[in-house]
């Protein structure tokens, strides 16, 4: 899997040579804005260097340029591949770094899972973590690559059989709805209830289980550890206000007051759609490279852990027809049967919590708390950068 992820940067690193012709075009215009803007910034940076390193703005720019040539060579194979140039800050410090994190996630069978099946066979190659340029200032030095197989399927969301009379109320409502021009209006009317519950649009539940295998690692690989294990997951849909399942979504409420309060909804009502996505797994853990617990233990033997995610996202409010999204992700990882030692050093735990704000898929802003695996204190990280979605 270390092969699979040192393979990955390689693929990167040769579509950058590959745009150095456009990404010189690109860097010539940005020498130009800064050759008039440099003058007035020397007092906070040294050089136009100092301040191309300060900038995720660039960054950004430049990857967009870097994956249309990708995109241009047909090597979609990182088309999933998410980009977010940010500066991190920890709130013990007042230094910070230029740096970006990625998330890449390939159906390795995407070609069987564009038809419509209640159940089926998933494999998947996930890659995620965070490269800071300075990498002492990485306060999220982790990184991860996974191969996933397994089974999926889903129940409910099941349509009514539409009959002559359904399709006549059916159009009723959509001709009472196409009058309606306000778009805010438009979007919080109940009339899509009635659509929903004419329609037995039932709640949705989805499954998967799987096995996985995996590296997890620091960014320099300096520190590493190899996973299998099995995991289960699972998620819940409603798509009516006044549904039970909908009236549950217990982390919706607090959002649902701000969007009420922001006119965003006419009514404090959570949303069916966001109930947050629940993994588990227990797996298997082989250190490669791992001083500490080879210090404390004298080896560095395998030993099983326990691992939860949850994910959860739902919209925070509109302003100026712009969606702006709350997002929040939790993770925790627990060594079963760990010796004193480990325990007494704080090894066999680990919990970490990130949230942000994102705006029309372009910005963000962030805080995350707590410790990755490798991590050997909790760290509050502040960050705020571009993001691009292929």
């Amino acid at each position: 899997m270390a092969r699979l992820l040192l393979s990955f940067y390689f693929v990167l690193l040769t579509s950058v040579l590959h745009a150095q012709d456009s990404t010189l075009n690109i860097l010539s215009d940005v020498k130009s804005k800064l050759e008039m803007i440099v003058p007035a910034a020397k007092s906070k940076f040294k050089n136009t260097a100092n301040l191309l390193l300060n900038d995720p703005d660039i960054y950004n720019e430049l990857w967009g340029n870097v994956y249309n040539v990708v995109r241009d060579s047909n090597k979609l194979v990182f088309k999933n591949l998410k980009i977010k140039f940010k500066t991190f800050q920890g709130s013990d410090s007042n230094k910070t770094s230029l740096g970006f994190s990625y998330n890449w996630d390939y159906d390795i069978n995407r070609k069987k899972n564009t038809d419509y099946e209640r159940s089926g066979f998933s494999a998947k190659l996930i890659a995620s973590g965070n490269i800071a340029f300075k990498q002492n200032l990485n306060p999220m030095n982790f990184q991860q690559a996974n191969i996933v197989l397994g089974r999926y399927g889903f129940f409910g969301g099941t349509v009514n059989m539409l009959d002559r009379e359904t399709v006549k109320k059916l159009n009723q409502l959509k001709q009472k709805l196409a009058l309606i021009e306000d778009k805010h209006e438009l979007a919080i009317s109940p009339l899509w209830n009635e659509v929903t519950r004419i329609m037995g649009i039932k709640n949705h539940y989805y499954y998967d289980f799987s096995l996985t295998g995996g590296w997890e690692g620091s960014q320099d690989f300096s520190k590493s550890q190899i996973t299998y294990g099995t995991q289960i997951r699972f998620s819940a849909k409603s798509y009516t206000d006044n549904n039970a399942l909908s009236q549950f979504n217990i982390l919706d409420y607090p959002f649902a007051l701000i969007r009420f309060l922001t006119g965003t909804d006419a009514t404090i009502k959570p949303y069916g759609a966001t109930l947050p996505v629940i993994t588990t797994a227990i797996e298997i853990v082989k250190p490669t490279h791992d001083t500490a617990r080879k210090r404390l233990l004298g080896n560095e033997n395998q030993f099983v852990r326990f691992r939860f995610e949850a994910g959860f996202r739902t919209l925070l409010a509109e302003v100026g027809n712009v969606p702006i999204h709350f997002n929040a992700a939790y993770r925790f990882y627990k060594e079963l049967n760990g010796v004193s030692e480990i325990k007494t050093a704080k090894l066999d735990k680990f919990s970490y919590f990130t949230c942000s704000i994102t705006g029309d898929e372009t910005y963000f802003f962030s805080y995350s708390y707590g410790n990755l695996p490798f991590d050997r204190s909790a760290n509050a990280v502040y960050e705020i950068g571009f993001k691009t979605n292929f």
